[in-house]
């Protein structure tokens, strides 16, 4: 008998737990949560082979958008999900741990909690499975959104970023837009054309499904009258969940009293990142608007501070992100300006109030400031940006 088949057998004693709560069921961030990773190291990190990225989101929000590694790199996994529930079900099957064991796993979602807390039960579940050994578990810092924010022209996104909001989607910031709908498949659920627009909060009208079914606008009123005509995705095909579910309560408690008090199962794993080391001489400014320019900042920084300055752009597109990296003087100079930011919520330039954030090293990157042109006053706009216009 295997350990998790013990934990199950074990459980079957109502006197063990009289009372449960959601509490004892969800995994620990602080001892299981995967390792975060910027954008750009989640960018590269899909183009690895021995890699497998996962959509921790609903089946209806993969339809109109997700990452599609390149040719070559790591493998999409989409675990087909009507709601989270599921989700717990999907990893416990024997299918989808022989398709994670012995690889780096990526997960994503829409703004990153989703993703954190799956990452978190499947290291759960690894520390307790023998036959669950995934080498590694990552997610990406801020989701989709950011990820889509780094890479405006969208990267190895493909499609809309679902959102549960007034916006209803985002795209890329200088793809277009006929471009984006080309990136798409997801279908009209009536009369089979493409469409990508969920509106009207219709839903799929068989028994205990009722996820959100995209209607196009032919089809409206034919929707309103016949709502039982709608079917989604999942339920065209016959899909069936996983219906084995795991003993979440026992498989927390198993997984703590292994781990104990010692570091998360991200940060005891081999691939795990080294402790951040930061530049001595530089800041980083986000949240920087496009009329900025370097004197600008300069004036706002301090002229006696500022020695040189980077504008970081999309690598595609060449577009200006809303990013720059400052060269300083000195570390002092690093310092007070940080905690100034800090004690005042960022530091203005041209009226507007950016953020400002130490640089930490990474071992594979080029030095920015190794180079012999000289700065730009603008912000580069980008052969994207100016076609359209």
């Amino acid at each position: 008998m295997d350990i998790i088949s013990l934990i199950n057998s074990q459980i079957t004693n109502p006197l063990h737990f009289q009372s449960i709560h959601l509490s004892d069921k969800a995994p620990s961030l602080k001892k299981f949560a995967g390792e975060h990773l910027e954008a750009d190291d989640y960018h590269k990190a899909m183009q690895d082979p021995d890699t497998v990225i996962i959509d921790v989101r609903n089946a209806y929000e993969s339809a109109i958008g997700h990452f599609q590694p390149p040719e070559g790199g790591a493998k999409l996994i989409d675990p087909k999900m009507r709601n989270s529930i599921e989700f717990p079900k999907w990893l416990n099957s024997d299918e989808t741990q022989k398709q994670l064991t012995g690889k780096k796993v990526l997960m994503y979602c829409t703004g990153g909690i989703r993703c954190e807390r799956a990452t978190a039960l499947l290291n759960q579940m690894s520390t307790v499975s023998e036959q669950l050994k995934p080498q590694g578990v990552y997610h990406c810092r801020g989701g989709i959104e950011r990820y889509v924010k780094t890479y405006p022209s969208g990267g190895f996104w493909k499609g809309k970023n679902y959102l549960f909001d007034k916006r209803m989607e985002q795209t890329p910031d200088v793809k277009d837009d006929t471009a984006v709908e080309k990136d798409i498949s997801s279908k009209c659920c009536l009369c089979r054309a493409n469409f990508t627009v969920y509106r009207n909060q219709f839903k799929c009208s068989r028994s205990l499904c009722g996820v959100p079914v995209i209607v196009c606008t032919a089809c409206t009123t034919a929707a309103v009258i016949k709502p039982a005509s709608l079917m989604c995705e999942l339920c065209r095909e016959g899909y069936k969940a996983p219906s084995e579910v795991p003993n979440l309560v026992a498989m927390k408690r198993a997984a703590e009293k292994m781990v104990g008090d010692n570091p998360t199962a991200s940060e005891q794993h081999p691939l795990s990142k080294k402790p951040k080391v930061y530049y001595k001489d530089r800041i980083f400014l986000r949240r920087v608007p496009l009329t900025a320019t370097f004197t600008k900042i300069k004036k706002s920084l301090g002229e006696d501070k500022v020695r040189e300055l980077v504008w970081l752009v999309d690598k595609e597109s060449g577009a200006f992100y809303g990013s720059c990296v400052v060269l300083l003087a000195s570390p002092s100079d690093v310092k007070q300006i940080v905690d100034r930011s800090l004690s005042q919520g960022g530091v203005k330039v041209d009226k507007k109030r950016i953020k400002v954030a130490e640089v930490f090293q990474k071992d594979d990157e080029d030095e920015i400031f190794n180079h012999s042109s000289p700065h730009k006053e603008y912000p580069p706009i980008g052969a994207a940006m100016l076609n359209t216009q």
